[in-house]
């Protein structure tokens, strides 16, 4: 890309959003399959064609700037728009085969209907969707695709980032009507909690850490089970925002999000060449890029 004189390339961006996404520099190189040194060398020719500092290096690894965060959020937009125009362009190379896709059970609705687009372009395309709170096994091919509420730590598996996630805090008006709240956000509430099978979603995290022990009326093992007990006026739960959709009665206590997931695509990098795999996961990208404010927690899009 070339603006009066700004020399910006495709491919330096792509080594931003991979330290945007893995989090380390090393971890970014291995997951480009290129040296350490090479990550770092084309960030710095970014650096040196937007006039500003994007990561800050510290002993700690590289941390994005503010400036840096501003780049990222362009680069993910034009990732999401390439990934559209690659769906479109791509009748002519159409995928066959089956995909089976693994989803949390409150986000399978998403992700069926990212994918339902690709029947026209991919009529030989086979989409299996596995809605489990459970952690798949890539290996043992129990999926070919993970859509994960987290970053991946385990070695051997490839991850492309999607987008976010936010978490608020959600009650029906009729019990609302019947609580005196008090300066906090739980002040005063019954709580809608989670069960120790599920204690790590961030969901979970931050009742654990914003709720007392006595304000926990009930437990639920999923944020739609949570979501349930809260339209039973059983408390105040805390659940992706994405879940909670135009539920007559319920109310959004804070414009407030108080966490947030992370979301990737995950497959094994020996893969990543597929045509099937590639479009599918094009398609989820697409589908953030259109719908990423709303599912983040903001303003819907219209």
């Amino acid at each position: 890309m070339h603006y009066a004189g700004l020399h910006v390339h495709w491919d330096d961006l792509k080594y931003l959003l991979a330290v945007a996404d893995a989090g380390a520099l090393a971890s970014a190189a291995k997951a480009l399959r290129v040296d350490p040194s090479t990550v770092s060398r084309r960030i710095a020719a970014l650096e040196k064609a937007l006039g500003a500092e994007l990561v800050a290096r510290t002993p700690e690894g590289m941390t994005l700037t503010a400036a840096g965060e501003r780049v990222v959020a362009v680069a993910r937009r034009i990732d999401g728009e390439l990934a559209a125009l690659t769906q479109e362009l791509a009748a002519g190379a159409a995928a066959t085969g089956t995909v089976v896709v693994s989803s949390t059970e409150a986000f399978a609705s998403y992700v069926l209907r990212a994918l339902a687009a690709l029947d026209e372009a991919h009529p030989g395309l086979q989409i299996e969707v596995a809605p489990t709170m459970k952690k798949v096994d890539l290996r043992r091919r129990e999926a070919d695709l993970a859509v994960r509420m987290y970053r991946e730590e385990s070695e051997g598996l490839a991850q492309r980032k999607l987008g976010s996630i936010g978490w608020s805090l959600y009650a029906t008006e009729r019990y609302l009507a019947t609580t005196a709240p008090g300066r906090g956000l739980l002040d005063g509430h019954a709580v809608i909690g989670y069960s120790d099978t599920v204690s790590t979603i961030p969901g979970a995290v931050w009742v654990a850490a914003h709720a007392s022990e006595g304000a926990i009326r009930i437990r639920c093992g999923s944020p739609s089970a949570a979501l349930s007990a809260a339209l039973a006026d059983a408390g105040v739960c805390v659940v992706p925002c994405f879940i909670v959709g135009s539920q007559p009665g319920l109310v959004r206590i804070t414009d407030q999000v108080v966490a947030q997931s992370e979301v990737y695509a995950v497959f094994l990098p020996e893969r990543r060449t597929e045509t099937k795999l590639r479009v599918v996961i094009d398609a989820l990208v697409a589908m953030f890029a259109r719908d990423g404010v709303a599912l983040a927690g903001g303003t819907p899009s219209a």
